[in-house]
């Protein structure tokens, strides 16, 4: 059961961007824990704090502590074992210019070593909410140790100014940090990544991963935060349009679903608010792909289907589809049955019935009406053909959704 909370924990924190570490004490080296970044500014670098601060941790007590540099890390021993579980770093402010710049005075860097600790924090998560975070500790310590069996310790510790010090206010001089290299790689990792389970319309790894990219801080293009990501929004967007493009669906179904997206980004406030609309925009369009894609098909079955569900009330008839596409209706027969598995007159019908139930439960229009728009201006055929397919007629399917919805509300009241 241990291993399973220990798990599950570090794949939430992990799918979060937060690293997490398992170690045993003594430790060889500690560059992981701060992704190398004091090794990159302090000469002559040597870990002794930081192995003797984790040494004298004491058991059944959970360490939040925060460094110089505003980062967090949280860590305490697993129960029954030596083995210390290490997460971190992680912010929980985005570190905008003027955060850098009022770190960096502190700690008197220089001027050129600042485009290190600039991509050191490029790197990190961001976690927006702290309260979230450190239940996700207050929960795991309970499940543990035990409700109020174990401790919850938070510090400060001003490490870096104790290193300073020592190293008699000398710095290394500025090299060729690799680290902004890795960063805008693991970005575009990721996007990439977005990109290959939004094509493929997976949902949950979509999520999953515009989740991490949520973390990652962008780069300050301008000096205007909101346009920044608003921007970088837009570019998402045009991003998955494409991707929706090669997926096979027709650009009437992407054009429609990408315009919605241009204004809700543009009515956006925040940073947090854009992250709401990169998951709306991936789930949207995952949806889009799953709903509409015409990979599998050949280029006649393709426009057939997007000409149908482009306008039900058209004439759909095999001639006239054979007619407009310019080649023999038997072969067109033949083929669309072969790629869709129905003839194409079921399929016609079949897309209309579809039609007309969600017009019956989402709108008050007479039956005949929706007939109407669905193509079948008929009335007595339209309700033949709405019970062959569905077993009730019209009115009864209205009235029967009409009752499970109120059904359903009923029982919400009762639960409450």
């Amino acid at each position: 059961m241990e291993e399973i909370l220990l798990s599950f924990v570090q794949n939430l924190l992990e799918n979060n961007r937060i690293p997490v570490h398992f170690i045993t004490l003594p430790y060889e080296s500690t560059t992981w824990l701060d992704c190398g970044l004091r090794s990159d500014i302090l000469p002559d670098y040597k870990p002794n704090l930081i192995q003797s601060y984790l040494e004298q941790l004491k058991e059944k007590t959970i360490y939040h502590f925060r460094d110089t540099f505003q980062c967090t890390y949280s860590i305490f021993r697993t129960p029954d074992s030596n083995t210390l579980m290490v997460c971190g770093p992680v912010l929980f402010e985005e570190m905008r210019p003027s955060r850098l710049n009022s770190i960096a005075t502190k700690v008197q860097l220089p001027q050129e070593l600042y485009t290190v600790l600039q991509s050191y924090y490029l790197r990190l998560a961001s976690f927006p909410v702290p309260a979230v975070y450190y239940s996700i500790f207050l929960t795991l310590g309970n499940s543990l140790f035990g409700e109020n069996q174990y401790e919850t310790v938070y510090q400060d510790l001003n490490d870096m100014e104790t290193w300073y010090e020592s190293y008699s206010h000398q710095y290394r001089s500025s090299g060729d940090s690799m680290m902004n290299i890795e960063m805008i790689e693991m970005r575009y990792a990721l996007e990439a990544q977005l990109l290959d389970a939004v094509f493929n319309g997976n949902e949950a790894k979509a999520m999953s991963l515009v989740s991490k990219l949520s973390s990652v801080t962008l780069p300050c293009r301008l000096s205007d935060e909101l346009r920044d990501y608003k921007n970088y929004t837009i570019a998402f967007n045009t991003l998955f349009r494409k991707k929706a493009e090669e997926a096979g669906v027709h650009p009437i179904h992407i054009d429609l679903c990408s315009n919605q997206h241009v204004q809700l980004i543009e009515q956006v406030t925040n940073k947090d608010q854009c992250h709401t609309v990169w998951s709306k925009i991936v789930l949207n369009y995952c949806r889009l792909i799953r709903k509409h894609t015409l990979r599998d098909y050949s280029l006649l079955t393709q426009k057939i289907i997007t000409y149908i569900n482009s306008d039900l009330t058209a004439d759909l008839s095999l001639k006239t589809m054979s007619d407009w596409l310019n080649v023999n209706a038997s072969y067109l027969s033949t083929l669309f049955k072969k790629e869709v598995g129905i003839p194409l007159t079921d399929f016609v019908n079949r897309q209309r019935i579809e039609h007309a139930k969600k017009l019956l439960i989402a709108t008050d229009l007479p039956t005949k009406t929706i007939a109407q728009q669905c193509g079948i201006p008929d009335i007595y055929y339209f309700s033949r053909l709405f019970k062959k397919r569905t077993g009730v007629t019209p009115k009864l399917y209205r009235e029967s959704a009409i009752r499970d919805h109120r059904f359903q509300q009923h029982e919400e009241v009762d639960f409450n």
